[in-house]
């Protein structure tokens, strides 16, 4: 079959998880000998019309859609000129063009399109015109609040995420097949009015299990934990290093940290006098396995932001490993208390004391755990997945 992938961002460009799962999902498919072929933008202003490059033996359109910036740099500027960025996204016929063109070039019999921020929400019109078959993956919230983010317990709600929603809505009316990682996602549109004549399907994201088996082989008289991601604060790192300090008065618990983030260099120098925590800065997605999850007993997600189904679960769960973590957004659905995790209260310093403490007093129960998150992985199969997208 001949596919067309759209993302706003491809290698070597990534924010976060859904990258990830999308490279993902063109890896498996070139893999099952489908023709495919991807659009997504270049950050070289003097690229506006699209070119073709070829990374993997994949053929990649890309173009520069006209606008103040780049959405690569869009975390480097200021207030209003994201705003000024985002009405002229939203808004960006020179975008539709170019989709439209090269699909008219390509002919695909089936568009995956993923996120759109970045290369113009006036794509989804351009797939409609050309009477393309049309999947629809979210991954986050911006169709209704641009920047992505929701904090727990706070109320964004104004006049203009309103009718930015109410844009977003129309624009992209009613796509064929809307998929969504998380029914807490897919419910928070539904309460928005989005996507009411669309089939809907709840499947979380794939991952491309290890060939060999997995197996945790630790020694549980020191307690091994991980934060894996963004140091900001909306993530929750700052929260959980004040827990984790007040938790680990008896020095027999460890904390690693992996990732990078504006509070990196404040933090490493608020904590370099401290042996119970570890800094191990940005370490590829290859070497986790290796450098990493292979002596972590937990991970732990402290996020205070509204998640939909965070690719450090995935991962965790791919290296046998159970998960502490905040019950916000979709997290729930992937985390079954006592059985492969234990779930705490967003930005509870008790709740998430009371979960720390019962990860470390049951230790007796942790292979059982590291057991059930590696059975849960396998339900993520790419392989698994691919098959049901296909069939939608």
């Amino acid at each position: 079959m001949k596919i067309c992938l759209i993302n706003s961002l491809y290698k070597p460009y990534k924010r976060g998880g859904a990258e990830v799962v999308f490279s993902n999902i063109v890896k498996e498919l070139k893999k099952d000998g489908h023709d495919v072929f991807i659009i997504t933008i270049s950050r070289h202003c003097e690229k506006k019309n699209f070119f073709i490059t070829m990374m993997d033996d994949i053929k990649v359109y890309r173009f520069y859609p006209r606008n103040i910036f780049s959405f690569v740099e869009i975390n480097k500027q200021p207030f209003w000129k994201r705003f000024i960025w985002h009405i002229l996204d939203t808004f960006n016929y020179h975008s539709y063009r170019q989709v439209k063109k090269i699909l008219q070039l390509e002919k695909p019999e089936l568009v995956l399109s993923h996120n759109l921020k970045g290369i113009g929400y006036l794509t989804p019109r351009a797939i409609r015109s050309l009477n393309i078959k049309n999947i629809h993956t979210l991954h986050d919230v911006q169709l209704v609040y641009p920047s992505g983010l929701i904090l727990y317990n706070k109320n964004w709600s104004n006049w203009l995420s309103i009718i930015y929603s109410k844009i977003c809505n129309k624009l992209f009316n009613n796509p064929q097949t809307v998929v969504s990682p998380s029914k807490w996602l897919l419910d928070f549109y539904h309460q928005r009015g989005f996507f009411k004549k669309s089939k809907e399907v709840v499947l979380p994201n794939p991952i491309i299990l290890e060939e060999a088996s997995w197996h945790k082989n630790l020694d549980n008289k020191k307690i091994n934990y991980l934060f894996l991601g963004q140091l900001e604060k909306h993530k929750g790192i700052l929260f959980l290093l004040d827990v984790f300090s007040e938790f680990n008065k008896q020095k027999d618990c460890r904390l690693y940290i992996v990732g990078t983030g504006s509070l990196e260099e404040e933090l490493k120098k608020k904590y370099e006098n401290d042996d119970w925590v570890e800094f191990l800065g940005f370490i590829s997605a290859n070497l986790l396995g290796k450098e990493v999850f292979k002596r972590i007993h937990y991970t732990i997600i402290p996020s205070l932001c509204y998640e939909n189904s965070p690719s450090v679960i995935y991962d965790s769960y791919k290296f046998a490993t159970p998960v502490i973590a905040s019950a916000i957004g979709g997290i729930p659905e992937l985390v079954q208390e006592g059985v492969n995790g234990y779930l705490f209260e967003p930005g509870n310093k008790f709740s998430l004391l009371n979960k720390l403490n019962l990860s470390k007093n049951n230790i007796a129960n942790f292979s059982h755990l590291s057991e059930n998150a590696k059975i849960r992985a396998e339900e993520f199969d790419i392989k698994k997945y691919i098959y049901k997208l296909l069939s939608l």
